[in-house]
């Protein structure tokens, strides 16, 4: 019985380092349906000399196949129609490497001024132009905010303070290779020191994009990093922020009403007083 049971939890072993094998050399291919294929879709959409027919269903078709192809076409790599690491490389700037140079650390901004946010960009190896093709070259710029945090340690220790840095808003995709990117500071942003502008880029980015590109609501605190203690970047990005934080400052004009908003309201108070002018035509006293 022992030599059964031994034998059965060495073939499920065996199973399992088979399939965590087979998922890690998974592929993006026609018969795929998921999220990712759905993005992906709506990036390919965006070149209609690429995806003409621009259909979004999370499903990998063969059209979406297809479009996969003209894509790898003009960037040179064998047509497969599956999206592996190098088609990856072609959509997203997974392998450059960026650099924050403004505000790095020591400025003021005024919020009622417009101000700049300036990057470098790094290619990701010798022989590689500074700017090739690449099918999609975004990244996210985002507003931290450094904190104190206490780490955790065993009773009777002392435990250490250590900095980190709190996601606070999301404020723009931006192409990567603009290199600069203006911003007037949102009266929802407070005045205070210990600021830091981050900038992201790689697939981890992509719902986000989606989110400003359909209105939707952008992110929270989480949706894009983690919640603190942070130990590790997630996976799919590469990111940099300032060396150090900067002040805001400056007074704060009152965020202006939602005109929407503002309208849909004014039409219900009006279709709750036609009521009630229809009632008291008719007699009926309303209290």
């Amino acid at each position: 019985m022992k030599k059964t049971i031994s034998t059965l939890l060495l073939f499920s072993s065996i199973l399992t380092l088979f399939s965590l094998s087979y998922l890690a050399s998974a592929q993006v291919a026609i018969g795929t349906r998921s999220e990712e294929v759905k993005l992906i879709q709506e990036i390919l959409k965006t070149d209609p000399d690429i995806y003409p027919e621009g259909y979004v269903t999370g499903y990998f078709g063969s059209l979406t196949e297809k479009a996969i192809k003209k894509l790898q076409k003009r960037c040179g790599l064998p047509e497969t129609g599956v999206i592996d690491e190098a088609t990856e490389k072609c959509i997203y700037p997974i392998e450059y490497k960026i650099k924050v140079i403004s505000p790095n650390g020591g400025e003021s901004w005024d919020r009622n001024q417009i101000q700049t946010i300036i990057w470098e960009v790094t290619a990701p190896e010798a022989g590689i132009p500074e700017k090739p093709y690449i099918f999609w070259p975004r990244a996210s710029i985002d507003l931290f905010r450094k904190v104190a945090i206490t780490m955790p340690c065993a009773p009777g220790e002392t435990c250490e303070l250590v900095e980190k840095s709190v996601f606070v808003k999301h404020i723009a995709t931006v192409n990567l290779f603009d290199m600069t990117y203006s911003w007037k500071i949102t009266p929802d942003i407070l005045n205070g020191k210990d600021y830091l502008i981050r900038i992201s880029l790689g697939k981890k980015i992509v719902p986000v994009w989606y989110k400003e590109k359909m209105g939707q609501s952008l992110p929270q605190t989480g949706e894009i990093w983690p919640e603190l203690p942070i130990t590790v970047s997630p996976p799919h990005i590469s990111w940099d922020e300032s060396n150090s934080s900067f002040e805001i400052t400056g007074e704060i004009t009152p965020k202006p009403p939602n005109l929407e908003e503002v309208i849909k309201i004014l039409e219900k108070i009006i279709e709750e007083l036609q009521k009630a002018i229809a009632l008291l035509k008719e007699g009926v006293p309303l209290i």
